[in-house]
């Protein structure tokens, strides 16, 4: 548009007439329009013809081949033409006939990734569009199903299949135990990684991959959440067995992926009491033979990557024999006592004095139950399949615990007498029970 202003009265009526004359009016009326008698100013339109402006320039596609694509452009201007070219290999090619606002084509594998754009011109110039692609989809085909995982809870799972095709799409969904398949919100990756929770043990995941070709789902990936593991049933808590007993313990556990490891407390002289494992002892249950030597405290530590829990001490006391008799590490339940030999015994545990007839003197440790009397307990020393009948001497300490000092006379050698094995019987229940100890 270009002002003019007109400053004489005679240039002033002169527009006046030419703008009534533009609008349809006739001499005649356009004489009754007086000239004013002052300066005026006017604008005047003047229409110019200017080079193409592209107001929207094409947009890349995806179609399936076989399907038609077509690009758009729009643009202002007067006279305008239009001219499409194709990029296959890098250089710019005139496409026939392709002179519009549009041009359409049908899609093969050979075209994608072929780029378009228009040259739109007219008598003052040209201007080049922007470059659009053609893809041409390829229908979706899985090449790696997701895979059944298993993850300590509150750690991160990560699915993923691998799909070829072009200009894909993902979308995971999830179905819960006895429940239906349903869409796992902004899943969209060909890989979906989230925190697992102990809710979700048991969960099944696929995935639906798509593109304008078609849709595929993969098939289905189980998750395993590993929590902590749980005793449901502990080892019998003690029992009380004959020498030569077979002996199984058994716990029951809920969990994935337990492992088991059966262990005895070290209550030995030289023992600190700590807990050391059983080599082979790795199952839920645990069998051995008792006798006087074996442990008497067990427990089975179970585990799995989540963790690992302690079962409660199972205590097994064993009934000695004659020929299974306690030694220094030992110490046997009876009525209403439990009995030891006493290895800080001043002068040592056992002394044998004499040669045929020999004096062998023992001194055991004993802690009284509520119902004991010293009484209670007899010492009988067994040489040779011969018995002899013990003289205790009792000793009680302020912490209310006993020494019993068993002397007894036999008619054998020094080194016979050091073979024998004491009796030591409670009498105080209904009743009596005898436990064997062996002389240090």
């Amino acid at each position: 548009m270009h002002r003019l202003t007109i400053r004489s009265r005679r240039a002033a009526a002169v527009a006046a007439f030419a703008a009534v004359v533009a609008a349809g009016v006739t001499a005649p009326a356009a004489a009754s329009f007086a000239a004013p008698h002052v300066a005026s100013s006017v604008t005047l339109a003047a229409s110019t013809t200017a080079k193409p402006h592209i107001t929207s320039n094409p947009k890349s596609v995806v179609v399936a081949s076989g399907k038609k694509a077509t690009f758009k452009v729009k643009a202002s201007g007067a006279g305008l033409t239009y001219r499409w070219y194709v990029n296959t290999h890098g250089s710019w090619k005139t496409i026939s006939k392709a002179t519009h606002a549009s041009h359409s084509v049908t899609a093969r594998t050979s075209l994608n990734g072929h780029l378009y754009r228009v040259v739109v011109k007219n008598s003052h110039g040209k201007t080049t569009s922007h470059a659009a692609r053609l893809t041409v989809a390829v229908t979706p085909r899985v090449t790696s199903q997701p895979r059944s995982t298993a993850v300590v809870t509150g750690k991160k799972a990560s699915l993923a299949v691998h799909a070829t095709g072009n200009a894909l799409h993902f979308q995971w969904y999830a179905e819960a135990p006895g429940k239906s398949y349903a869409k796992v919100a902004h899943a969209t990756s060909a890989r979906y990684t989230f925190t697992t929770s102990a809710a979700k043990n048991g969960y099944r995941y696929k995935v639906a991959v798509s593109n304008k070709a078609g849709r595929v789902v993969s098939s289905s990936a189980k998750l395993t959440v590993i929590t902590k593991p749980k005793i449901t049933k502990q080892p019998v808590e003690g029992q009380q067995v004959p020498s030569g007993t077979r002996v199984t313990l058994a716990v029951k556990a809920s969990g994935i992926g337990l492992t088991y490891q059966w262990q005895y407390a070290d209550d030995s002289a030289d023992g600190d009491g700590s807990y050391r494992s059983i080599k082979g002892a790795t199952h839920p249950t645990y069998s051995f033979k008792a006798s006087t030597t074996t442990h008497d405290d067990y427990r089975v530590v179970i585990s799995n990557k989540a963790g690992k829990v302690a079962s409660d001490d199972s205590l097994v006391l064993v009934d000695s024999s004659a020929s299974d008799p306690y030694g220094v590490d030992g110490f046997a339940l009876l009525n209403s006592w439990i009995v030891g030999l006493d290895t800080e015994a001043q002068g040592g545990t056992t002394t044998v004095t004499g040669d045929n007839p020999s004096i062998v003197k023992t001194t055991f440790f004993a802690y009284p139950g509520t119902h004991a009397a010293t009484g209670d307990l007899s010492f009988t020393l067994l040489v040779g399949g011969q018995a002899y009948k013990g003289t205790p001497v009792v000793t009680k300490y302020e912490g209310g615990d006993y020494d019993f000092a068993a002397t007894a006379t036999v008619p054998v050698s020094a080194a016979t007498a050091k073979t024998g094995v004491w009796k030591v019987t409670d009498s105080s229940g209904a009743k009596p029970v005898t436990q064997y100890f062996k002389q240090r």
